[in-house]
């Protein structure tokens, strides 16, 4: 990611901790990785790796550690695989990162690109070109 975008991050958990999850070791990243199927993009790892998972403005980011403020659902291996079992659209050849607030997966693909499926639209639609896009665009606002 580039160095604006960390320092943006670092000053929002900063001064709110309860908004970020933790540091995780990048075997354990490599592993959630291999356990949905697909490599994660490295502005993603660096994410995970920095700050465990998190909530960015108005949306959370799912990780691999728990966030207080987030409640039960924090995993991204285990809201994936969620989405996967109820066969949402789009989601079998995704990696869910977010939610919006109705509840509609987002999520990136193998090349990065970060998607919504929106079933009150029943549309897939491209709201990113990476993570960091997401972020910055949708999260921080920037």
């Amino acid at each position: 990611m580039k160095p604006g975008t960390i320092a943006l991050l670092e000053q929002k958990f900063n001064e709110y901790p309860f908004l970020k999850g933790g540091e995780v070791p990048r075997e354990e990243i490599d592993q959630a990785a291999a356990a949905l199927g697909m490599a994660f993009p490295r502005d993603y790892v660096e994410f995970v790796r920095r700050f465990g998972g998190g909530i960015v403005g108005p949306y959370p980011i799912f990780g691999l550690r728990k966030v207080s403020a987030m409640g039960r659902a924090f995993s991204v291996v285990l809201v994936t695989t969620k989405f996967r079992r109820q066969q949402w659209p789009g989601t079998d050849k995704w990696i869910i990162i977010s939610e919006d607030h109705a509840g509609n997966p987002i999520g990136f693909d193998a090349d990065g690109k970060v998607w919504i499926s929106d079933h009150d639209f029943g549309q897939i639609v491209q709201i990113a070109a990476s993570f960091e896009d997401y972020l910055r665009k949708e999260c921080l606002r920037v």
